[in-house]
């Protein structure tokens, strides 16, 4: 586990970003999707916005997803298992990288065909606390053409992310970048780590 998390903060020192395959082994990753899947049969899920409070609004233009916030008070057992793999990531960034992380929040994410997120900065204008960026994919399979790929942006032309299942990102929240439109339903649990 901790050389998983080495790769990650490795990748973000030298590149700009993190990124790892397989962090949930298959068990998990079926596990996780079929919560997913769950919240989003019982309409759970509502249309994403952009902004933080007095700035929030809903713009179909700028993004198209749809999410569901993960709540740890009642969260089922996946979900639990999630949170203390995260915890743990995050003890061991604080440990090591002195990142003083405090709190961490998640959604669940859906794109149907057709759905995409314009280039973007994660961390809030009135709200600077996110830190650091994680994205993981939970889609059954990708296979080129599907559409869906993060574009990160710590250069210039960007660089492409193929959306495989098992798949993490992890990068700084003031880092831009974009979701390409999706040509198939992609799935995905994504949060966003945290000062006070």
């Amino acid at each position: 586990m901790y050389e998983t998390f080495e790769n990650l903060i490795q990748g973000l020192l030298e590149k700009g970003f993190g990124s790892v395959d397989n962090w949930y082994n298959a068990e998990e990753l079926d596990c996780l999707r079929k919560s997913l899947m769950t919240h989003y049969r019982q309409d759970d899920f509502h249309a994403a916005g952009i902004g933080k409070l007095e700035n929030f609004r809903k713009v179909g233009k700028v993004r198209s997803d749809q999410v569901y916030w993960l709540d740890r008070a009642e969260a089922d057992d996946c979900e639990r298992q999630f949170f203390e793999k995260m915890d743990a990531f995050i003890l061991y960034l604080n440990r090591t990288c002195f990142a003083g992380i405090r709190d961490a929040e998640f959604h669940f994410a859906v794109y149907e065909p057709g759905s995409f997120y314009k280039k973007h900065v994660d961390k809030f204008q009135n709200d600077g606390r996110r830190l650091f960026s994680f994205v993981s994919y939970l889609t059954e399979k990708w296979e080129a053409g599907d559409g869906g790929e993060l574009v990160l942006y710590p250069v210039e032309e960007g660089m492409k992310i193929e959306p495989l299942p098992g798949r993490v990102i992890f990068f700084r929240s003031d880092l831009l970048h974009e979701v390409l439109v999706s040509n198939v339903q992609r799935l995905s649990l994504t949060g966003w780590m945290k000062t006070f």
